[in-house]
């Protein structure tokens, strides 16, 4: 009997011991799935109306940072423009994303450009993106996508329309059919009469405010090439050059052109390489716990890290 007894005793031990470690466990790795250990932060762009018609601008700068804001390192050739057919969306803040599968903003919008949903006015994408963006990211993903601000532009039954989504504010959405936007929001000399603007004469105000921003918060969040893209009634392209954006759709993919020095990466002041290095390993191994963990669901395949083709 008391034999019995010790062994009832000693196997409702080892169960406690058990739930006690998934306890701990499960709560760490949701932790790990939820928040990115990288975050890719900083923008300038400036969207207007002027005479020929709509002319967006942005840097090209992207700030690693880890989970505690710090920021660690920067790479020049973060694209924030995508072109959406003759539309366009354009990133002002975060360039990240929290989800395991699709990290890279760019990535998303590559997608959405491809989707049905894109295929609206210009003043319903808001509303169609961020459904869409609901349908394809995981919960925390989605949340991390709402705190982003972003530009919609384009023209609808022939006259020109911008919007602005506060995600980092407000998180409301606004429209205008005339003047500019700027984020972060300062006046822009220059830019006062811009209905009366070529895009030559708009680009060079737009490039010039920029760069002087750039330099004077320099090692900061904006920087690199100015990058522009213009919408007519029957046409949008790029004006001028544009950087060859690396094809990331995750932390994987970022670690791997970081180990084959296919984009330049430089340190902020005091950190040194083997913090940055601890940074891109850890954005790696927790594409991997995500991407592992969603092929152990029923019906969800995980998707071959760098497959995703562009549309860039």
């Amino acid at each position: 009997m008391a034999s019995t007894y010790r062994r009832q005793v000693v196997r409702a031990f080892r169960i406690s011991i058990v739930l006690l470690a998934l306890c701990f466990e499960r709560p760490a790795q949701n932790a790990l799935r939820a928040s990115a250990p990288i975050h890719v932060k900083g923008s300038f762009v400036i969207a207007a109306i002027c005479k020929d018609g709509i002319i967006v601008a942005s840097d090209s700068r992207g700030m690693l940072k880890d989970r505690h804001g710090r920021r660690i390192a920067y790479y020049d050739v973060n694209q924030k423009i995508f072109p959406i057919a003759n539309k366009l969306i354009a990133d002002t803040g975060y360039a990240s994303l929290n989800d395991a599968r699709i990290s890279f903003l760019p990535a998303l919008m590559s997608r959405f450009a491809r989707s049905p949903g894109s295929r609206v006015d210009v003043d319903q994408l808001p509303a169609s993106y961020f459904t869409y963006a609901g349908s394809v990211l995981g919960a925390a993903g989605v949340l991390s996508a709402k705190v982003q601000t972003l530009v919609f532009a384009g023209f609808k039954e022939g006259r020109p329309i911008l919007c602005i989504y506060e995600g980092e504010s407000s998180r409301t959405t606004s429209c205008r059919s005339s003047g500019y936007l700027s984020s972060p929001k300062q006046e822009i000399l220059g830019l006062q009469n811009v209905r009366s603007l070529s895009f030559g004469d708009a680009a060079q105000v737009m490039k010039k405010t920029i760069d002087d921003y750039a330099a004077a918060v320099q090692p900061g969040s904006v920087g690199g090439p100015v990058v522009l893209r213009v919408i007519t009634r029957s046409d949008s392209e790029w004006f001028g050059s544009r950087p060859d954006w690396p094809n990331w759709q995750s932390f994987a993919d970022l670690a791997y052109d970081y180990r084959m020095s296919r984009v330049p990466f430089y340190l902020m002041p005091g950190i040194g390489k083997a913090q940055l290095n601890e940074l891109v390993d850890d954005g790696a191994n927790w594409v991997r716990l995500g991407q592992t963990t969603n092929s152990q669901k029923p019906g969800v395949v995980a998707p071959v890290i760098g497959s995703h083709p562009s549309d860039r």
